[in-house]
């Protein structure tokens, strides 16, 4: 099925529109700062999280301006975000391009990272309301607050769920429930929708870095990341938490040698063959199942049939990429 046809149906003008909007920005007077700007725009994906604000917005009819620019404030934050993971994690490319430490350096990628921050905050300035911009001030410290404790998670010694999800909740599913519940304040949602609609986005969020999860689990062109990635990177992800942790055997010396950075090809290869043969992958999908019914249960009930339609496909797609 032709899930994005789906997501894009009732949206579809909007959508164009968003699209115009959001490439207008990327252009700058500053020539040396154009330069990165354009580079940026070159590599634009899907745009699932402004998708994600249009939607919402649908459902109350008319597409209010001020959702336009926490669209394109949450597109750019995302970006932001990315840049400077690249940059943590020394990334050589993102969806198959070049990363923008890769074609600068670190010292232009941080500072372009920067600036597609501020570009973030003069849009959610621009929707003249302070709860949206309140929301997004803060939330730009939970986004760091989710790496950082990522890398703070390198020193433990135990593979935990509850750590992982609170990582992804504030890494990933921050910025899906900031789009769905900022859209619905912005188009006069009550309080009871606001909450249905920012429990979809943030069970949404954290499907999405589940699937990712599975994902490194095999080789991808687009994201020109090979198999095992993460562990590499000293990141225990769902699949190899569940398998070790139900696993008789004491992995301890494994663990210890992959979060410090110096385990062997041989030790990251058993871990991950392990893993999948081990139902680590299985439980991962079971986890992303029980997740989106509890996702749609939560919308409101008035939802037209082509929207409803679309929130499902919107989960389908982010459950189902690239399998």
């Amino acid at each position: 099925m032709d899930y994005m046809n789906q997501i894009c149906l009732p949206v579809a003008a909007e959508f164009d529109e968003f699209r115009s909007r959001y490439s207008s920005l990327f252009s700058c007077s500053n020539p040396a700062v154009d330069v990165l700007l354009k580079f940026l725009s070159r590599r634009n994906g899907k745009m699932m999280r402004p998708l994600l604000v249009l939607l919402v917005s649908k459902c109350y009819c008319q597409v209010p301006d001020s959702v336009y620019h926490l669209g394109a404030a949450v597109e750019l934050l995302h970006q932001g975000s990315l840049i400077h993971d690249d940059v943590v994690d020394e990334s050589e490319k993102r969806r198959g391009h070049r990363s923008a430490n890769a074609a600068f350096d670190n010292r232009l990628a941080v500072l372009l990272g920067d600036y597609v921050v501020s570009m973030a905050l003069q849009q959610i300035t621009a929707t003249a309301h302070v709860r949206c911009v309140q929301h997004i001030s803060k939330l730009i410290g939970t986004l760091s607050e989710g790496e950082i404790n990522q890398l703070n998670a390198l020193d433990f010694d135990t593979l935990s769920e509850d750590v992982y999800f609170d990582i992804i909740s504030k890494k990933t599913a921050i910025l899906f429930s900031t789009c769905t519940e900022l859209s619905a304040v912005l188009s006069g949602a009550s309080g009871q929708e606001i909450e249905g609609f920012r429990q979809f986005g943030h069970v949404a969020g954290l499907c999405f870095q589940i699937m990712d999860d599975i994902l490194d689990y095999h080789s991808s062109d687009e994201t020109g990341k090979p198999s095992g990635n993460d562990m590499k990177e000293g990141k225990f992800t769902l699949p190899a938490i569940y398998a070790l942790n139900s696993s008789g055997r004491d992995w301890s010396a494994h663990i210890k040698a992959i979060r410090s950075l110096s385990a062997t090809p041989e030790q990251i290869k058993e871990v991950t063959d392990y893993t999948v043969s081990n139902g680590g992958i299985d439980y991962a999908v079971r986890k992303m199942d029980e997740l989106k019914k509890q996702a749609i249960q939560g919308l409101p009930a008035f939802i037209s049939t082509d929207l409803r339609t679309a929130f499902e496909s919107y989960l389908e797609l982010i459950t189902n990429r690239a399998k």
